[in-house]
């Protein structure tokens, strides 16, 4: 009886001892799978570099097809990361547009009762209220020569359209941080922005406003710590 009642123990504690084992597999396959879905972490090979907020601008610049000096502001990222394999090679990456933080530089009023913010919001423009904001992921990143001349594709959504831009660009490694600079063009017609676009309506030169908008990136990274 002795010898059977040893045997039943050795069997339910190897039944335990396997459980347990199952259920940790289960969590570290959890812990992994957040991990691998994580905008904020090291997963596996490759290494994510967080935006860093105060330090990261999308400058823009609106022009007058008949000339002027137009107007310039910027929007602030809400978020976004940057993911470098083993390799040192990009990954992928996103950054997340707060359009409502959209101001212009080129008035003292920088406020968002200025009457151009105001109308930057509207639907004229990017519509805020219904679409606050506004992404650009990443999608390939060739080096062009050297260390830091990348060609950049990535797909931009502003106003729930998304579309397919391409432009060169400079990523710096600064120790445990990275810089990313950029200048492009965008076509403001492909999101839906038509207002006094010459390409949709028929007015005067001096109504028109350019189709493309100036837009120059400074981004800044820095490298994510811990588990």
């Amino acid at each position: 009886m002795r010898s059977v009642l040893l045997f039943v123990c050795a069997a339910l504690c190897l039944t335990g001892a396997i459980a347990c084992r199952d259920r940790s597999a289960a969590i570290a396959e959890t812990k992994i799978t957040a991990a691998l879905q994580s905008d904020s972490i090291q997963t596996g090979n490759v290494v994510r570099y967080l935006l860093d907020i105060p330090g990261s601008f999308v400058n823009w610049k609106g022009m007058n097809v008949m000339g002027g000096n137009g107007h310039q502001g910027y929007i602030k990222p809400l978020m976004g990361n940057l993911a470098i394999d083993a390799n040192g090679r990009i990954a992928g990456g996103f950054f997340e547009l707060d359009m409502n933080t959209i101001t212009t530089t080129d008035k003292k009023d920088t406020s968002s009762n200025n009457g151009l913010v105001s109308h930057l919001k509207d639907p004229d423009f990017f519509d805020v209220s219904k679409y606050p904001r506004g992404i650009f992921r990443l999608t390939k990143a060739i080096k062009i020569s050297g260390d830091s001349s990348y060609s950049i594709t990535g797909e931009l959504t502003l106003r729930a359209i998304t579309q397919e831009i391409q432009f060169p660009a400079t990523l710096i490694w600064n120790g445990e941080d990275i810089v990313a600079t950029a200048s492009l063009s965008i076509d403001r017609t492909k999101w839906g922005i038509t207002y006094k676009s010459g390409s949709v309506l028929s007015l005067m030169k001096d109504e028109l406003l350019e189709d493309l908008v100036q837009v120059s990136l400074d981004l800044r990274f820095r490298q994510k710590r811990g588990c």
